[in-house]
């Protein structure tokens, strides 16, 4: 096999590059010294974070425990993660932690080879700060995705050159090293699912650059070894060759839907503030661009290339910081991460500009994922509040007044957690093997404390979330495909979940706690298994927090129905329910329009609302999600909270008159019929039971 070699280049004396660091012998070997340790800190999660209860936890909990289990990924389990979930969220687990540990240093060693090869002995500068930023504001998911943009800057140094090449051969430790790190880009895909577009791009674009230079092995294997790699990544995680189609599937599904589903307005930060943020993303994102353009070393192909990968890699993180923006902190930092790594090919004003602005945003807004900050404006305001609207200005004036102390936490003290963690952790590892293992059993009955799930004889499932206390318990866990209710927001991963309550391994027992996210209408979440819960269910219990539900003996697959309506609505008008007694279930199809697609794919389309009137006379508003609303959900009687729902079950379903909904509306937040269509379709039907 053979490669082009990079002629050695002088640098640009018009350029204000960032110059290296004199050293001496003693200089450099400390220097090594602070990359390898820091590396370590980074990358391996020596002291990793144990179960605990609440919504996050719980998935990730979960995600620990169905790799124990060797549950089926894409089929038994489908979430944003896959089999190798622990390397990014860093939970441990007895069964997971040696595959955590193993895949992460894989992953640290394919970073340190993939930057000092960019680095090529110099900009040492770039090295010291790309890795005090990750030891400050890096995430796992930072070093994951900014990894697959690493191996392709590396491909541009390696093939770019406007001066003559020469060709050698490879020697076989150079071809090893090449199968590491391009095996270590088949990880991404089998972590999480959303790094399935980075991973696509990288591999792709690295091979068509190599076919324009005529290096069609080279692009070929390429092409080849990440693929294999994750399939092989698959199969040692117990997975079944069979289901890989299903998870990607599942994967495209969670996807597609989790713009609509998933986004958040600015509910602290003033809208205005919040657009600027936006613009000041896209201006950064502009110098980047104006930077590759200018580069006098960079040959075309190597632009576009370069130019695509960005497009690629800032849209992930744009998406990613801006649809919840609580998470904004995460789209400036991948920005700082992808600038620095493209300092290694090319530095010019424009760039240190850009880095320059890039840094001082993720500062600036660091603030918002304040751990500390978060946790006193709950107890001060309660969960929940800067989303229903009317506490926005208070909250804010609550957050100003506290930003100077949280600052510190969230830039320097981080570092210093960084390595102080990573030294506990290895301390912990070599001289104390059992306390992990002792630490979370102790983490599971601190959550045993906190709810205890009776002993069950059989298959339990838990609703809505909450999946740490269950597993905790020791009962037989039985999850849903789809494991947290709120994340089943297509058509088809809500089916998922209600065919597996209509399936011969439905679980024998449901626990059952209303709880949804972001102030949506609590029956829309896993909305269509609710007759198949009413269906094949009978109530048991309530205990003040869940309802306990068993399985009948006969299990009905499919629930019967009258139509009761069925009409064209117009967005932002008052449609009158008729009156009717029993249960009633809505479908409502309402469609994007070309502008409203074209939003949803590259920002937030406008939130819609539905608008209950009760036969009180009160009304209720929420959030409600389009494609949620496509499949059967609870329309009638009005069914806010658990204790609702355990009433409706104990009086055997029989709706109090004051309970009924009498009318609906539903209209988009801003824009009219600009983004979404102006009529929807609204079909009502009624209950029958079984």
């Amino acid at each position: 096999m053979r490669i082009e070699n990079i002629a050695t280049t002088q640098p640009n004396p018009a350029m204000p590059p960032f110059r290296n660091i004199p050293t001496t012998k003693f200089g450099s070997n400390l220097f090594y010294l602070f990359f390898a340790i820091t590396v370590t800190a980074i990358f391996v999660p020596l002291n990793p974070r144990m179960p605990s209860a609440g919504l996050d936890a719980s998935w990730q909990f979960a995600m620990n425990e169905a790799v124990a289990r060797h549950m089926s990924f894409g089929k038994g389990i489908v979430f944003t993660y896959g089999p190798y979930a622990s390397i990014c969220t860093r939970t441990y687990s007895p069964a997971t932690d040696r595959r955590m540990m193993l895949g992460s240093l894989l992953l640290a060693v394919s970073y340190v080879i993939a930057v000092l090869f960019l680095a090529s002995g110099r900009k040492r500068l770039i090295i010291l700060i790309l890795l005090l930023f990750l030891a400050t504001f890096g995430a796992p998911e930072y070093s994951l995705m900014s990894y697959a943009f690493l191996l392709v800057v590396c491909t541009v140094k390696q093939v770019n050159s406007d001066q003559q090449v020469k060709t050698v051969a490879l020697r076989w430790w150079q071809v090893a090293v090449i199968i590491i790190m391009w095996s270590t880009l088949g990880l991404l895909p089998v972590v999480k699912g959303s790094l399935l577009l980075p991973f696509a791009a990288s591999v792709a674009l690295t091979s068509a650059l190599l076919l324009y230079r005529g290096r069609v092995r080279l692009a070929l294997l390429l092409l080849v070894i990440p693929l294999a790699a994750a399939v092989t990544f698959w199969v040692i995680a117990g997975q079944s060759l069979a289901d890989i189609s299903a998870f990607l599937r599942a994967t495209i599904a969670l996807t597609s839907g989790y713009t609509d589903a998933m986004s958040t307005p600015w509910v602290v930060l003033p809208g205005t503030a919040g657009d600027g943020l936006v613009i000041a993303f896209l201006a950064v994102t502009g110098l980047v661009y104006l930077s590759i353009g200018r580069a006098p070393k960079l040959t075309t192909p190597s632009k576009w290339m370069l130019a695509l990968l960005v497009a690629v890699f800032l849209l992930v993180a744009f998406k990613h910081g801006f649809i919840a923006p609580t998470a904004v902190t995460s789209a400036f930092a991948s920005l700082v991460i992808l600038i620095l790594i493209i300092a290694f090919l090319h530095v010019d004003r424009y760039l240190i500009w850009s880095l320059s602005i890039a840094l001082l945003l993720t500062v600036f807004t660091s603030v918002t994922r304040d751990a500390a900050l978060i946790k006193e404006v709950h107890e001060r305001f309660g969960v929940g509040a800067a989303e229903g609207g009317g506490r926005q200005e208070e909250i804010l004036a609550f957050c100003l007044r506290r930003a100077l102390g949280a600052y510190p936490r969230t830039t320097y003290i981080s570092t210093w957690n960084t390595y102080i963690g990573a030294w506990q952790g290895l301390r912990l590892r070599l001289t104390h093997g059992s306390e992990l293992n002792d630490s979370f059993l102790r983490a599971e009955e601190d959550i045993r404390v906190a709810y205890a799930v009776p002993t069950l004889n059989g298959t339990v499932d838990i609703y809505e979330v909450d999946q740490s206390f269950l597993i905790a318990s020791k009962n037989e866990w039985n999850p849903r495909p789809v494991i947290q209710s709120y994340s089943a927001y297509t058509p088809y991963l809500a089916r998922l979940n209600e065919q597996h309550l209509r399936g011969a391994d439905a679980p024998d027992w449901v626990l059952f706690d209303l709880q949804s996210i972001d102030g949506r209408l609590p029956s829309l979440d896993d909305g269509s298994s609710w007759p198949a819960l009413l269906d094949n269910y009978a109530f048991v219990s309530y205990d003040g927090q869940f309802v306990l539900m068993r399985k009948k003996q006969i299990t009905l697959q499919k629930s019967s129905y009258d139509n009761v309506y069925n009409k064209s609505c117009n967005i932002g008008s008052t449609a009158t329910i008729p009156d009717s007694d029993g249960l009633l279930f809505a479908e409502v199809d309402l469609k994007p329009t070309l502008a409203g697609k074209v939003l949803i794919a590259l920002f937030n389309p406008p939130q819609l609302h539905i608008v209950l009137g009760l036969a009180n006379g009160k009304t209720k508003t929420y959030r409600v999600v389009s494609d949620m609303m496509r499949t059967d959900f609870l329309l009638s009687p009005m069914v806010g909270n658990t204790e609702e729902f355990s009433s409706l079950l104990a009086r055997g379903m029989n709706v109090q008159k004051e309970d009924r909904v009498q009318t609906i509306s539903i209209a988009p937040s801003y824009g009219g019929s600009m983004f979404w269509s102006d009529t929807y379709e609204l079909k009502i039907k009624r209950y029958l039971g079984d």
